[in-house]
């Protein structure tokens, strides 16, 4: 089971997560528990990671007492027990205490190193963590918590973005969390952090909780991972977008994977590859109502006739920038060259699309990269004789429709069009992957809501 920072943002939430628990664990199942920091926790840790680079001692000795703060009135409201409380919040102070100490180091020096920052952001999860297992505690259960590191993850040093090295963590994992299984221990492991072979600690990028509940089930080989949502599965669309729209009750890892990518932010990309890879069912379930089954993801489902597309989503704020030049036909190196630039300014690239003349390359970035990304083509491109222009476009949004059935479905890429022309939405760029299981455009971002809603309703998606 894994929870997210929502799941645990106070001490309400983090007793409603062990009562979920603790329901499950009744009926016999063996569980692990996978936590996310609380809610926020992760944004004003990295803050004070670059507060103290600055030497801004003040705000760094401010964030780490609101941070002890908050998780001191978390503990106290979700755990009863005198004495479990104690353990609980003298374990969290020397957690508390260690971040302070750390903070203050780089302040003191002035340098904010990837090793340090990454030491830093993971501190949430090794709050969370000894705090829900004392809420499990309370509840009458058998409980113990664990970093990544020391459930057994084991990733390179590549910080910030750390990759697991699978065949010894899945050892290690598999040695440290069964004994506890089958002793009927539930093991409460922090996401996002894990350590290299010689102990230091990483973290395995933003929204990584899901990637170690990934790793986690694959390890003890898990009949299913379960990750809990305020919603009740995945959608056919943006419930607050499209009102009619339904739960999916089964999705392929392919399909989920793409509506990850275009916008459907329920499970991390990276933890939908890795389940794939060991053939781990996911299972996205509602915080509201435990007893609903959700929407399970898994290899393969099958297509039902008629059943082409499988949802439309969307992402908002979107810069269309597009690198022009009649000399760039017959320059293969230069789209390397263009990607290789944005990657360097660490710019993440939605989509791209070129014209069958070669003459123009488009690319759909963020909005918060978009002046950035320009700036460093213009300076890179504008001196060669095949770059005559670099245009940015802004206030955009990609809309994607993703389904299964569409491979090898004739005619879907034209239903979608003339769905568009007739709701007079222009389209300034589309891409199709080889694997035909998703079109994505670009329209300008007013008509976003119009143009996902006419296309679920035009698929009958609704419910």
């Amino acid at each position: 089971m894994k929870f997210g920072g929502v799941s645990v943002a106070d001490g309400a939430k983090f007793r409603k997560v062990g009562t979920i628990a603790q329901r499950f664990a009744s009926r016999g199942d063996q569980i692990a528990v996978v936590t996310s920091a609380m809610h926020s926790v992760t944004n004003t840790l990295v803050d004070a990671a670059n507060q103290a680079g600055k030497k801004k001692k003040d705000h760094v000795r401010k964030a780490a007492d609101d941070l002890a703060e908050r998780h001191r009135k978390a503990a106290e409201a979700a755990i009863n027990d005198k004495e479990i409380l104690e353990r609980t919040l003298e374990s969290l102070n020397a957690t508390c205490e260690d971040l302070r100490n750390v903070l203050l180091g780089i302040a003191h020096i002035g340098e904010l190193t990837p090793r340090s920052k990454d030491y830093v952001a993971g501190f949430g999860e090794r709050l969370s963590a000894p705090l829900l297992a004392g809420v499990l505690e309370d509840l009458g259960l058998k409980s113990k918590a664990f970093t990544g590191g020391e459930a057994g993850i084991v990733t390179d040093d590549n910080f910030g973005a750390a990759q697991p090295l699978m065949n010894i963590t899945v050892l290690q994992v598999r040695q440290t969390l069964e004994p506890l299984l089958e002793e009927g221990v539930i093991p409460v492991i922090s996401g996002f952090i894990a350590q290299t072979q010689e102990g230091i600690h990483t973290t395995i990028g933003r929204g990584g909780s899901d990637f170690t509940a990934s790793i986690i089930g694959a390890a003890v080989r898990a009949d299913e991972v379960w990750v809990w949502k305020d919603v009740d599965g995945l959608m056919t669309a943006n419930p607050k977008m499209v009102k009619d729209a339904k739960m999916i009750e089964a999705i392929s890892f392919a399909e989920a994977m793409e509506l990850a990518h275009f916008g459907a932010e329920v499970i991390h990309p990276k933890a939908l590859e890795c389940a794939a890879k060991y053939q781990l069912p996911f299972r996205v379930k509602s915080l509201v109502d435990c007893d609903r089954p959700g929407s399970s993801i898994v290899s393969e489902t099958k297509v039902k006739d008629g059943d082409v597309v499988k949802a439309i989503t969307n992402i908002s704020d979107v810069d269309l920038i597009t690198v022009s030049g009649a000399s760039m036909f017959g320059t293969p190196k230069l789209p390397a060259k263009v990607l290789q630039i944005l990657t360097e300014e660490e710019v993440n690239v939605l989509m791209i699309s070129q014209s069958s003349s070669e003459e123009s390359i488009t690319l759909a970035i963020p909005k918060e990269d978009g002046s950035r990304a320009q700036n460093a083509l213009e300076l890179s491109l504008l001196g060669s004789k095949q770059v005559r222009e670099v245009s940015i476009e802004a206030s955009l949004s990609i809309v994607a429709v993703v389904g299964a059935g569409m491979k090898g479905t004739p005619g879907v890429a034209a239903r979608v069009f003339t769905t568009m022309a007739r709701e007079g939405i222009n389209i300034r760029a589309i891409a199709q992957g080889s694997s035909e299981l998703n079109i994505s455009f670009i329209i300008k971002k007013k008509d976003t809501e119009r143009a996902v809603q006419a296309l679920h309703d035009d698929f009958k998606l609704g419910g």
